[in-house]
């Protein structure tokens, strides 16, 4: 049920050869690419090499990203400098273990703190949310559809799932808009 006012929901599947760098992945670039080339300020706490936001990070410091802090210290940098982003690219690791591999690469050890907000990132998102503009687009990637959602105040725009064959997960691409504050608090 599409609840009443909202647009409809474009929903596609792809198949595509995986890679470790998500948007190398062409529909995944070219997903990212329509939103992000309409965009006037964006931002990505999760870059890796890609440039592509206005305001980038990455934890590795071997990354061509702008930043290299926790992304939640990121996200409260551009909040504390009044950052006011169009779009964020919301592409973290999808599962523990890449969590802990990220981690371990930069001479950290996951704590139970972090196995706790893995997965949830609620902290995250309600700072994010506050560094988003009325109508501003959340792009998440990942094994999931969670995203916003709806207690933020974001409506699905669009899902692209990528299939990548055999053994591999796909990969779920969620376009949501801001239509609405916070519904809760």
């Amino acid at each position: 049920m599409i609840p009443r006012g909202a647009s409809s929901l474009a929903m596609s599947r792809v198949w595509a050869m995986p890679s470790v760098d998500t948007f190398n992945v062409e529909p995944i670039h070219n997903f990212v690419w329509k939103y992000l080339h309409e965009s006037a300020v964006s931002i990505d706490p999760f870059a890796r090499n890609k440039r592509w936001a206005t305001h980038t990070n990455d934890l590795s410091p071997e990354t061509e990203a702008e930043y290299h802090l926790e992304s939640i210290e990121f996200l409260q940098l551009m909040l504390t400098r009044g950052i006011k982003a169009d779009l964020a690219i919301w592409d973290p690791p999808y599962s523990l273990e890449q969590c802990a591999r990220s981690y371990k690469n930069v001479g950290r050890a996951v704590t139970e703190r972090d196995t706790q907000i893995f997965g949830r990132w609620t902290e995250h998102r309600q700072v994010l949310n506050q560094i988003l503009e009325q109508h501003a687009v959340v792009l998440t990637f990942g094994w999931n559809s969670q995203g916003m959602g709806l207690k933020h105040g974001f409506m699905l725009e669009e899902i692209l799932l990528v299939c990548h064959g055999a053994a591999h997960y796909d990969t779920i691409c969620i376009a949501e808009r801001r239509c609405q504050q916070e519904l809760f608090t």
